[in-house]
Formats: structure tokens, C-alpha cells, sequence
């Protein structure tokens, strides 16, 4: 198999053994792809050189037929040179630089990174008008043809490069860095948290903090506007909360009409703020009509 000087080789843990076991299982959520370096340049001619970066470690996850996946590493964190077939005598191709490993150890392995078992390969494509990358079945066949177990190899691509008919010399713009390892749409990550729906967020309706009262019960949240606030009068406004448990905190503020103002509440114009099973209670010794009033209530919820 090709791996010049051994350079690839898979995860390296416990005192330089290989175990993917637990490792592995971790992976499952990354799609295929480059976890980490793995930079593909113009060496000469048709020689292209990868990685080797002092700063970045080049890590990519490979995988299976199954779906099965393993990382490979450059293990000598040296540049990896791979050579092209000769260009096409016409049309231009799409050529893959692929790494793989036919057998990744068990946990019990007592061969350090595997290297035996890694290759990396220039998979070459066909000559077109209009050129394709090879597809699943012609990574396999050439892993196969490099003397190890296509059909079974866990394999990543690492490269994309463009070969125009009858060129000598690769330029970058013909090179294209290999798939991102990615993780799931569904996972959470900050670029797809919905922010609006957190728990944590004030809203004019029912939302389920994530806490749970010392009884077990989930704790709700919902914060009731109160506009305008009484001029010296009682003012009853309905909260529209049905099947309150019990109520555990109540928080209130008042603000003026630009909203530049607040004042925490019970404040010395108001008497009493209060919440009942059906409503908000705000008595007020003053005129206030002219503010605005958030009352924030967090409660369980019965089971009738």
C-alpha cells in the first residue's frame, strides 16, 4: 500500500497505541471530511504537496461503507508528497487525493498509529468536457488496485484537483482543498440555536424556564403588561394563566413612556403588587397613567 516514509496513520492514544473503539463512536456525529489542516499546494509539476504545518496538526475523518468512521493523521507531521498521472491528450479531468486505512485496530492493537494499514492515493479521473470527480465506486476500485480491502476501507478525500489536458504543470487555482468535516444541521451549535425560543428569554407568553421548584415540578415563566399603570386606584388585569400550581416569584419594574426611565417595583408610588389565580393586582397611591408596568410571574402548573 502507499504511504510514503509511513506518514498516515490513525488515532494515536495510550502511550502511542491506537484505540478508536470509544473514539470512534465520538465521531459519528462529524460528516466525512478535514478535521483540521491537511492544506494541499502545488509542489512541481504534477506533484502535489499536504500539510505539514508546524502550527496544525492534519486530521481527517475517514469512513466506511457502513458509515463506520476513524480519524487518519499525518503522524510524521512532515509535508506528504502525492504525484498525478500524466495530464489527458485532450478534455481535462478531476483528480482526488484520498487517504485510507483498510483495518483500524481494536483498542487491544499493539501497533503504534497503524501505519501498515494507511495509504494515500491519487485517485484519477476521466477525461471529460465536462469533468466529474471520481464517485464512491472509483475511490474503491483504487484503493483496492493500491493493495487493500476497497470494498471494507475507512477513506477521507483530502484534495480536488482540476488536470487540463496536456498540462506539465499545475497551477493553485487547479486545487481545491477536500470536503470539511461537518457536523449535522440538527446539531446544536451557535450557528443554528434559535435564540428566540430559549428558555431564557422574557416573553408576553407561557415559557418553560428549564428549572424545576423543590417539589420536581418545571417552573414557567410569563411576563403581563400592565398599560397604562393606575392614577391612584387599584387596577386588575388578567394574566390568562391556566392551571397554576404555585407561584414562586414575582418580578416587577416600571417604566416611563420613552422607556428610558425604570423603577424597580413596589416603588414608593405604588402600594402592592400582587397576582392572584386569575389576575395582576397593582395598587398605586399616585397618578402613573403616564407609565408602563411589567409584571413577570414564575409558577408551576397543576396537574387539573
Amino acid at each position: 500500500m502507499t504511504n510514503p516514509n509511513n506518514a498516515i496513520g490513525t488515532n494515536s492514544a495510550y502511550d502511542g497505541r491506537t484505540s478508536v473503539n470509544a473514539f470512534n463512536d465520538d465521531l459519528t456525529v462529524y460528516t466525512r471530511g478535514i478535521l483540521s489542516g491537511w492544506n494541499c499546494q502545488v509542489d512541481s509539476g504534477l506533484t502535489v504537496m499536504l500539510g505539514g504545518s508546524a502550527y496544525t496538526r492534519d486530521v481527517a475523518i475517514a469512513e466506511d461503507n457502513a458509515g463506520n468512521k476513524t480519524t487518519i493523521n499525518n503522524i510524521s507531521q512532515d509535508e506528504v508528497y502525492v504525484t498525478l498521472d500524466s495530464a489527458p491528450g485532450s478534455n481535462s479531468r478531476i483528480d482526488l487525493v484520498v487517504a485510507y486505512v483498510d483495518n483500524p485496530p481494536q483498542g487491544t492493537s499493539t501497533v503504534a498509529d497503524n501505519p501498515s494499514a494507511c495509504g494515500i492515493i491519487n485517485v484519477t479521473g476521466t477525461p471529460s468536457a465536462t469533468p466529474i470527480e471520481p464517485d464512491d465506486n472509483a475511490i474503491r476500485s483504487a484503493i483496492t488496485a493500491d493493495g487493500a480491502s476497497g470494498t471494507t476501507a475507512y477513506y477521507a478525500v483530502l484534495a480536488k484537483i482540476t488536470v487540463p489536458t496536456g498540462t506539465t504543470d499545475l497551477i493553485p487555482g487547479y486545487i481545491e482543498q477536500g470536503d470539511k468535516a461537518q457536523l449535522p444541521n440538527n446539531f446544536v451549535k451557535s450557528n443554528n440555536i434559535d435564540f428566540a425560543t430559549l428558555p431564557g428569554n422574557y416573553s408576553l407568553s407561557e415559557v418553560n424556564t428549564g428549572y424545576m421548584w423543590v417539589d420536581g415540578s418545571p417552573i414557567y415563566r410569563k411576563t403581563i403588561e400592565i398599560d397604562p399603570m393606575p392614577n391612584n386606584t387599584s387596577k386588575y388585569v388578567a394574566h390568562n394563566i391556566t392551571n397554576i400550581g404555585t407561584y414562586v416569584k414575582i418580578e416587577s419594574i416600571m417604566v416611563s413612556s420613552t422607556g428610558r426611565s425604570c423603577w424597580s417595583t413596589p416603588y414608593e408610588l405604588v402600594d402592592s403588587i400582587a397576582a392572584s389565580e386569575t389576575n395582576i393586582i397593582v395598587i398605586s397611591n399616585s397618578n402613573l397613567s403616564s407609565y408602563k408596568g411589567y409584571v413577570t410571574l414564575y409558577y408551576t402548573k397543576s396537574s387539573s
